[in-house]
């Protein structure tokens, strides 16, 4: 019997790969509750670095947004169905959740001005990490690395001062990418 359940858990996880990062009774207990989102909830934060938790809709069935930890709400591009199959509608959320990122960064990268409002936090750093990159190869390539450095020292203190007057999610993206900032000056 023991030989038996380990060769359906190891054949879940073939078909699921981050079900590798889940114990044996957690993996059953999701198996288990299949049809039941609400109580999966409590592992997606084991199969997934940035959801906590999906907001469900018309009694469970329907996915239509992803929560962060810290309360951030990314609604998914295209609604997902629960399905019987666990990591059928697992699977179908890892791309429903990178087409939503690739489509907001984007739009990110296509903004003027920082808008922490409209997109997470992490297509926030990530458009920051891309500028940076673009910007320090023109930088380079014009031999005015020095001046760029001086542009970062002043974004930084740009974005010091809007933590005073935000609010708690749009400072802890302030935070994160006051970090970034901080780490960028360094490399330069």
């Amino acid at each position: 019997c023991q030989k038996a359940l380990n060769d359906f858990l190891e054949e879940k996880r073939t078909k699921f790969s981050r079900f590798y990062f889940l114990g044996d009774d957690d993996l059953l207990e999701i198996l288990g509750q299949s049809k039941n989102p609400t109580v999966i909830q409590m592992h997606l934060k084991k199969l997934y670095a940035g959801i906590h938790s999906v907001e469900l809709i018309s009694d469970n069935s329907i996915i239509v947004a992803m929560k962060s930890a810290s309360e951030e709400r990314v609604a998914l591009e295209e609604q997902l169905f629960v399905e019987e199959e666990v990591e059928n509608w697992l699977g179908k959320l890892t791309i429903g959740m990178q087409k939503t990122l690739q489509g907001l960064l984007r739009g990110c990268l296509k903004e003027k001005s920082l808008e922490l409002v409209k997109y997470p936090a992490q297509v926030v750093c990530l458009a920051e990490a891309l500028r940076f990159a673009q910007n320090c190869s023109s930088a380079i390539t014009s031999g005015k690395l020095m001046c760029y450095k001086q542009d970062l020292n002043q974004r930084l203190q740009d974005l010091t001062a809007l933590t005073r007057k935000a609010s708690i999610l749009n400072a802890f993206k302030l935070k994160s990418l006051i970090l970034d900032v901080i780490h960028s000056i360094d490399i330069l």
